[in-house]
């Protein structure tokens, strides 16, 4: 009994997790690293057109977004921290409807989570 309550229970925690859809309506917000790494707002415009400003959480200073897509269930981005010369290319998952982990590719590379601010 107590294996088919864990199944059962690893099963919707997996179900709902995939019932999120990544999205420009997921993603539109303000996103937040605890100070670890980055912030980022998500902006959706009147046309679905998806605007993306990101700061380092230790000084403030803008990155630049090069480019970015949603492909399938993950959202992909490459970002160049002009004063540093540090370029990055990450991913995003959902993990649940407020929180995403950033697998992110470069010289320092890190798995970073990301909360939803409300």
């Amino acid at each position: 009994m107590k294996k088919l309550f864990l199944l059962s229970g690893l099963f919707f925690m997996f179900s709902f997790a995939n019932a999120q859809k990544m999205s420009n309506d997921f993603l539109e917000g303000q996103w937040t690293s605890n100070g670890v790494a980055t912030e980022i707002w998500f902006n959706v415009s009147d046309n679905n057109e998806l605007t993306i400003i990101e700061v380092s959480s230790y000084d403030g200073d803008p990155l630049t977004v090069l480019e970015h897509k949603i492909v399938g269930n993950a959202f992909y981005y490459k970002t160049v921290f002009e004063e540093l010369k540090f370029e990055s290319v990450a991913t995003f998952t959902i993990i649940n409807k407020d929180t995403m982990a950033l697998d992110i590719t470069s010289d320092y590379p890190a798995v970073v989570l990301y909360k939803r601010v409300k």
